[in-house]
């Protein structure tokens, strides 16, 4: 499990590229004092908890591209920064049938301390950052960075190597489907294998369709990553190629 001691990371905080990454599943570490939720290390380390080499891709293309990138400091299951602060499944009591200890019978004081605490600053970090760069005459857009398991327990696998979604169309996340769709051997498809426009959640929502910005959430299937350092360099170069 890493170790934590922010509520988010920032990189090339004072870039002036258009392009804003975030990374809501980046780590999988608790805060102090929750005793891991109840959870065994080995559960911290797994899908539930966070989302497979996207912390290191999110780097990966700040570094590449000098944009500002967003990277949420501890794990979906403490508090899920993809979600909305009204939803059900802000914080979870059982995520893929493996039940959160530490998430049962929440009380609502316990609920707001995580939101006002841990979700709410990391929103307001990036709509700083959108109200920086409007500031200067540059129109942003938000791209977030994730990934997904295969296939759930007792679901369907999934084929997939990415897919690009959105809430509705635009010309950025267009031009993200279509420059991968165009690569050999990579199965890519709109709205998979969540669909944005039922869901309608997370950062390129809120502070993307939400405010009328371009937006795009990618989700690579996490066994792209099983290999770390190859998964990145290859992720990292596709679509620093699309987005240059």
């Amino acid at each position: 499990m890493q170790k934590q001691d922010k509520v988010f990371e920032i990189i090339n905080q004072d870039s002036a590229n258009p392009l804003i990454l975030t990374c809501e599943h980046a780590s999988n570490a608790i805060p102090a004092g929750y005793e891991n939720l109840g959870l065994p290390a080995a559960a911290l380390d797994t899908h539930i908890a966070r989302d497979k080499g996207c912390k290191e891709l999110t780097a990966a293309l700040a570094q590449k591209l000098g944009c500002t990138a967003f990277l949420a400091g501890y794990s979906r299951l403490f508090i899920d920064y993809n979600r909305r602060e009204n939803e059900t499944d802000l914080i979870l009591a059982e995520s893929d049938k493996v039940q959160i200890p530490g998430n049962q019978n929440l009380s609502a004081a316990e609920r707001r301390h995580r939101i006002e605490n841990y979700h709410r600053p990391y929103y307001r970090a990036i709509m700083a950052k959108i109200d920086s760069l409007r500031r200067q005459g540059i129109t942003p857009r938000i791209f977030s960075v994730h990934a997904f398991t295969p296939q759930l327990r007792g679901g369907a696998f999934r084929p997939w190597h990415a897919g690009i979604l959105y809430v509705k169309p635009n010309i950025f996340a267009d031009k993200l489907l279509q420059g991968l769709q165009q690569i050999n051997g990579l199965a890519v498809d709109a709205n998979v294998p969540y669909d944005m426009r039922r869901y309608n959640t997370g950062a390129a929502a809120i502070c993307g369709e939400d405010i009328g910005l371009e937006n795009a959430v990618i989700e690579i299937r996490d066994s792209e990553f099983d290999n770390m350092s190859v998964g990145v360099e290859k992720w990292s170069n596709l679509l620093c190629n699309i987005l240059n």
